[in-house]
C-alpha cells in the first residue's frame, strides 16, 4: 500500500515558488538602482549642458553687443566720409555750371541735385519752344552735364513748364579748382 498523508502540505512548490519571488525582488531592486542611477547622471548631465548654453548665451550677447558698436562706427565712419564728400563739392561751381546754360527766355523754379547718384532735375517755365530747346541744347554742349532729358513739358497760357533731368559731371578748370588746394 502506498500511504498517503492528507495532513501535510508540499512545502517543495512554496520554496520554490519563494526563491522566484526573493530573485524577481533582487531583479527589480537592481533595475531601480540603475534607473536611480541613470536619472541622476542624466541630471547632472543636463546642468552642465545648461551651463554650457547659459556660458553660450552670455558670449553670444557679447558678441552681439561689439557687433552693434562695429556698426554704429561703420555708420559714423560713412557719415563722416560723406561730410567730407560733401566738403569737397563746390556748390558755387555747380550752380555757376547750371548758371551758363540757362538761356535768356528760361526761368527756373527749382533745381533738386542728388549727390549719391549725381542727378540733377531742373523745373521752370520758358517764354518759347526756342529757349528751353537752347537749354537742353546747353545742357548737352556743356562739360559738366550728361545725357539731358525732357521729361515733361506743358503749356499753359502761353508759357512753357518744364521738368528736365541730367547727370551732373563736375567739371574741373585748370587753374581755378587746381590752384586753390
Amino acid at each position: 500500500m502506498i500511504p498517503v498523508n492528507f495532513a501535510s502540505k508540499n512545502y517543495r512548490a512554496i520554496e520554490r515558488v519563494f526563491q522566484a519571488l526573493v530573485a524577481g525582488s533582487v531583479l527589480l531592486l537592481l533595475a531601480a538602482g540603475g534607473t536611480v542611477w541613470k536619472a541622476v547622471a542624466l541630471r547632472s548631465e543636463l546642468s552642465a549642458t545648461q551651463r554650457k548654453v547659459h556660458d553660450a548665451e552670455a558670449a553670444d550677447e557679447q558678441v552681439k553687443s561689439m557687433l552693434g558698436e562695429r556698426e554704429k562706427l561703420v555708420k559714423d565712419l560713412g557719415s563722416m566720409t560723406g561730410l567730407l564728400d560733401a566738403r569737397k563739392f563746390s556748390w558755387t561751381g555747380f550752380f555757376t555750371s547750371i548758371e551758363t546754360v540757362v538761356p535768356v527766355g528760361v526761368a527756373l523754379n527749382k533745381v533738386e541735385f542728388n549727390p549719391g547718384d549725381r542727378s540733377l532735375t531742373l523745373e521752370g517755365k520758358a517764354q518759347s519752344p526756342e529757349a528751353l530747346r537752347n537749354l537742353v541744347v546747353g545742357l548737352e554742349k556743356s562739360d559738366s552735364f550728361r545725357d539731358p532729358l525732357l521729361k515733361h513739358q506743358s503749356i499753359e497760357k502761353g508759357i512753357i513748364s518744364f521738368n528736365v533731368v541730367a547727370v551732373y559731371h563736375e567739371y574741373k578748370r585748370v587753374g581755378v579748382a587746381q590752384g586753390k588746394k
